[in-house]
């Protein structure tokens, strides 16, 4: 059995949460997420009626074997930041896709985008997959 101490365990974490260093750990956290949330109101002003070509580009460039030749010389798992930004773009506004015909065992969420659906799907990870609305 573990001499491990719970309550004093908590104790240290609420005490660190008030220290210098846990106010601008959550001040920065909340600094990121406010800088998002511009970038997602931006992104609507500009896009919103040009979904499907937003999507499409994305797909075009991050499916290509440039791109992902270029991400796994550099070591990287073809990273797909946009579509993420997208993807946070359709839980804050798109409308929840509860059709199975999209979903598998893995799929954690799922968004009406456009002439798409984009869901997230967790294993080993996580993933995003971009169907046409079928």
């Amino acid at each position: 059995m573990s001499n491990w101490d719970v309550d004093d365990t908590i104790k240290k974490m609420k005490e660190w949460n008030k220290s210098p260093e846990g106010i601008a750990y959550f001040k920065n956290i909340k600094d990121r997420n406010d800088i998002q949330n511009r970038q997602i109101e931006k992104f609507k002003s500009l896009y919103e009626y040009k979904l499907d070509y937003v999507i499409e580009t994305l797909q075009n460039k991050y499916q290509s074997d440039k791109y992902r030749d270029k991400e796994y010389k550099l070591g990287f798992e073809p990273r797909e930041k946009l579509l993420w930004f997208v993807f946070e773009y359709a839980i804050k506004y798109c409308k929840p896709c509860n059709n199975k015909k999209y979903w598998n065992m893995f799929t954690g969420e799922a968004y009406y985008i456009g002439s798409y659906v984009i869901q997230i799907m967790h294993g080993q990870g996580s993933v995003l997959r971009i169907d046409k609305k079928k």
